[in-house]
């Protein structure tokens, strides 16, 4: 009776918990692979090739992502929905802000970003090419929101459902705080902030073209700004 009441109930927490980190290190590997095009070697030489395979390559791993999601459960589109957009929108504006001028005056530092932000600010520093340019931003505003809310916010987060809904939320939450490689509690701050305000907007409209909106709309105004 002890075995059935308590430990087998632990074991399989435990087990699910593993699979979990598991799936976790497999979406890590997975979403890291577009970026070797950009990282090993001297980016200077033939970049615009470079860059064409890491759109690519993020295209593939994406489609392949959403496929797989997709036999699980159907949270990738729907129909646009005007409410839904509009609360994507407001919470925009009121996470912005936050992030913009919130962070920066609860930290008293602008240093919010992590080595992260540094190498993408390093990589436009050596892009001299429009066209290089222009995949270099195609990839950031387009491709790598949708894989990354693809996998943390569809994968992960259905693969942590068994674990419970507080799981749910904070783990991928986490993870995607922790992947974009903070350094100080300024940076946590701005980037556990960024994942919880899309796990907001993945939770409230139950569909992942939102997360995804929300997602290329930040990194744009990252760009412009």
């Amino acid at each position: 009776m002890l075995i059935k009441n308590i430990l087998l109930p632990i074991i399989k927490k435990a087990k699910e918990l593993f699979e979990l980190i598991l799936v976790t290190i497999l979406i890590f590997v997975i979403l890291v692979i577009p970026d070797f095009f950009l990282f090993i070697g001297d980016l200077n030489q033939y970049a615009g090739i470079r860059l064409l395979l890491t759109d690519i390559v993020g295209g593939v791993i994406a489609y392949f992502g959403y496929r797989y999601l997709f036999k699980r459960s159907d949270v990738v589109f729907e129909r646009p929905n005007s409410r839904k957009v509009g609360i994507t929108i407001a919470i925009f504006i009121i996470s912005w802000l936050f992030i913009i001028y919130g962070l920066p005056a609860l930290f008293e530092s602008n240093q919010l970003t992590g080595s992260n932000q540094q190498a993408i600010d390093k990589i436009l520093n050596h892009l001299t090419s429009w066209w290089s340019l222009l995949l270099f931003n195609f990839n950031i505003v387009v491709i790598a929101p949708i894989m990354e809310e693809i996998y943390y916010r569809g994968i992960m987060f259905e693969e942590a459902k068994p674990l419970g809904r507080a799981m749910q939320i904070l783990w991928p939450t986490l993870v995607f705080a922790l992947v974009h490689s903070p350094s100080t509690l300024a940076q946590w701050a701005t980037y556990l902030t960024a994942g919880g305000v899309l796990m907001i907007v993945r939770v409230v409209t139950k569909k992942l073209q939102y997360t995804i909106m929300f997602h290329s709309l930040h990194n744009l105004l990252v760009l412009l700004t």
